[in-house]
């Protein structure tokens, strides 16, 4: 089939505008037009214009960028491939697709189509955001908010120094979570809402998320102390701290996460973009996306 490719220059922290010459000569090699786009209206304007012609469209860059473009994905039903050139690249990690732009590129001549789940979620202001990989709520989305805007660094090693900023200034918050009939209540670090197993570069906040099983997996981290924190922090990279007794795991379609009314609203960020403060609404969207992924991806095993 025919693609047509959409970068966002400013993923990856300025990499992807660096690498553009590059890319634009892979995807010329391939006879792939390439749209870089303004900002994120302006690429979700011509990702719509590219299914209306009938073309698959060709995401390239961080996983804010995947996930806008998976959104206009799913309301045309046409397929979207990946080319991961952001800081974290967490959908493109769970799929197995290379973190190699050039040999992600070369997926559209081998790769097959499959249909995964996508994640809704709403904000108290009404703002509705469609999310690929992790949505969160806490600490992690002060984290996030923080590293969004250091240039210096990136992947895992900002996640670390985006933990030890805020882990300074930040203290639990009283949050209560539905997930389906199921309901907790309490002090938390943060609630994680992970399709994908993986945010923040491959740390496994989720570990037994599956992307084509229609339900939402949940991760919330009690109000323990900053020492206990701090020194349990390092099993979320391999996923181990969910065995953990201050860590609590539900599954289900439907989750809603609240605060303290009397304090200032947390915020929710999905796919490290922001969606809104809270009262939050998610919900698995089984299928949602038709996605370009390697033969033998791994698709739903650790």
């Amino acid at each position: 089939m025919r693609w047509s490719a959409v970068v966002n220059p400013t993923a990856g922290r300025g990499r992807t505008s660096k690498a553009l010459p590059a890319l634009q000569s892979a995807f010329a090699a391939h006879d792939i037009p390439v749209h870089v786009s303004l900002d994120a209206v302006d690429g979700k304007r011509h990702a719509r214009e590219a299914f209306a012609r009938g073309d698959g469209v060709i995401a390239c860059g961080g996983d804010g960028t995947v996930s806008s473009l998976a959104a206009v994905s799913a309301d045309e039903q046409g397929p979207l491939a990946v080319v991961p050139t952001g800081a974290g690249n967490d959908l493109a990690r769970h799929l197995g697709i290379p973190r190699r732009a050039s040999d992600a590129i070369e997926l559209i001549e081998h790769g097959r189509i499959t249909t995964i789940d996508l994640g809704r979620a709403t904000a108290q202001d009404g703002a509705t955001t469609m999310f690929t990989t992790v949505a969160n709520t806490g600490f992690d989305a002060e984290a996030n908010r923080w590293a969004n805007g250091v240039r210096w660094a990136t992947g895992t090693p900002l996640y670390v120094l985006a933990l030890l900023r805020t882990l300074a200034v930040y203290r639990p918050s009283p949050m209560r979570v539905k997930v389906d009939d199921a309901e907790w209540e309490g002090d938390a670090w943060l609630v994680a809402v992970g399709n994908t197993r993986c945010y923040a570069g491959g740390m496994m906040i989720t570990p037994a998320a599956q992307v084509d099983d229609g339900l939402l997996d949940v991760c919330v981290i009690l109000g323990v102390s900053k020492a206990e924190f701090l020194r349990r922090s390092p099993r979320v990279f391999k996923g181990t701290h969910t065995a953990l007794d201050d860590v609590i795991t539900m599954r289900g379609t439907r989750v809603e996460i609240s605060a303290d009314e009397t304090r200032r609203a947390p915020e929710l960020w999905a796919s490290g973009e922001r969606v809104g403060p809270l009262p939050a609404q998610l919900e698995a969207v089984p299928g949602a996306l038709r996605v370009l992924v390697p033969e033998g991806s791994p698709l739903t095993r650790p």
